[in-house]
């Protein structure tokens, strides 16, 4: 009778299994992706920084005392959004996890009832499910009663953000601070929506979300300091250019929101219909 694989002895099976090669470890797919935000993160930077000489350059070439005041105010803003924008990213780096509760209406209200503000609207859902066993049935008075509310609430802070976005590019005076500026944005938008639902995204989500923004931001950038070049060897109106521009850092800004609202929603995205 022939032998089987599985009844040869153990000690012979483990001398193959010692003898067989290494296995050799998969490619990082993510590695390229890192090399490419950072390329384009340089490039961004490198044109900002080009359109703001060219600015302090102009009031130079205006008078001194213009260059001058020109170079210290932009220098102030610039530390000052660089320092929000470090604060938030310290901020964005200490967020709990929401992968622990996803998907279960029940740990969710366990880690969001920590949070005062969410404390009552639980307890009405924690009275309505009482004696109900379908998890459908309880996640949807979740949804009703709890999420419902946090909704609308991150919708009005995404809508919000989007404004001062846009805002924020049509009175700053360069391509380097409207970069800053939407960093600041949505660094402080993610840590929001997290505070809104009384959880946040874990660690995974939180650096793609992060890193979301900041390539965003360094297109947005790139973006305002290519359209005021090209304005100014055209002719066009800097005003018109600078409203496209504010238009879409509003929507970038807002996508992000939507994305960070996915993220630290405890029951996804799609909301389940309360049944009659």
């Amino acid at each position: 009778m022939r032998r089987r694989p599985l009844d040869a002895p153990a000690e012979r099976v483990a001398d193959d299994l010692a003898a067989l090669p290494p296995e050799r470890a998969l490619p990082r797919t993510g590695a390229g992706l890192g090399w490419l935000i950072g390329l384009a993160a340089v490039a961004g930077v490198g044109l900002v920084a080009l359109d703001l000489w060219a600015f302090v350059e102009a009031r130079f070439a205006a008078s001194p005392v213009q260059g001058w005041a020109a170079l210290v105010l932009v220098l102030a803003l610039t530390a000052a959004l660089a320092l929000l924008a470090w604060r938030e990213w310290r901020s964005i780096r200490r967020l709990a996890a929401v992968e622990a509760v996803q998907g279960d209406p029940d740990r969710a209200a366990q880690a969001m009832e920590r949070d005062p503000r969410l404390a009552r609207p639980i307890a009405v859902w924690r009275g309505l499910v009482r004696g109900v066993n379908d998890p459908d049935r309880r996640a949807a008075l979740f949804e009703t009663h709890v999420l419902a509310p946090l909704d609308a609430e991150a919708d009005r802070a995404i809508r919000r953000a989007s404004l001062r976005m846009a805002g924020g590019v049509l009175i700053l005076p360069s391509a380097l601070l409207d970069t800053l500026w939407f960093t600041v944005q949505g660094l402080g938008l993610i840590r929001r929506i997290a505070a809104i639902y009384g959880l946040a995204p874990g660690a995974a989500a939180t650096w793609r979300l992060a890193r979301r923004v900041l390539a965003e931001a360094g297109a947005i950038g790139a973006a305002d300091a290519a359209a005021a070049a090209a304005a100014r060897a055209v002719g066009a109106i800097p005003g018109l250019v600078d409203a496209g521009i504010a238009g879409v850092a509003a929507q970038r800004i807002a996508r992000i929101g939507v994305l960070a609202k996915q993220a630290c929603r405890p029951l996804g995205s799609v909301k389940r219909k309360e049944e009659p």
